[in-house]
């Protein structure tokens, strides 16, 4: 828990004590510094909310990476398996595209001279 929080939660707490207590003299400065101190412990609290979020994101980024690069080598060994399985029963048929697309590809880069 960040430090925020805690004094956040602090001075909220001390805002509502210093608002009821206006409330009991009928002073309405006291009040009104007590709802100050609570809106303004609210928003650090609020503030330290958003750096334990922020702490605990930066902590699970290498999980999230670590997946992603895992989902990445099952998806790229299974077509590399299909690819194998497809050239492998068609041997005539992928020595020809992998022939045409060298072709189309040398006359990209070089026009047609």
């Amino acid at each position: 828990m960040d430090s925020d929080r805690i004094t956040g939660a602090g001075k909220e707490l001390g805002g509502k004590v210093q608002q009821r207590l206006g409330e009991w003299t009928g002073d309405t400065g006291t009040q009104a510094r007590g709802l100050a101190d609570q809106a303004a412990g609210a928003a650090r609290s609020l503030y330290g909310q958003a750096k334990d979020a922020v702490h605990d994101l930066a902590d699970a980024a290498p999980d999230y990476a670590d997946q992603a690069r895992e989902t990445g080598r099952h998806y790229y060994e299974r077509g590399n398996r299909a690819v194998s399985r497809q050239v492998g029963d068609r041997h005539l048929a992928a020595l020809l595209v992998a022939g045409g697309i060298g072709y189309l590809f040398g006359w990209l880069i070089h026009g047609r001279h």
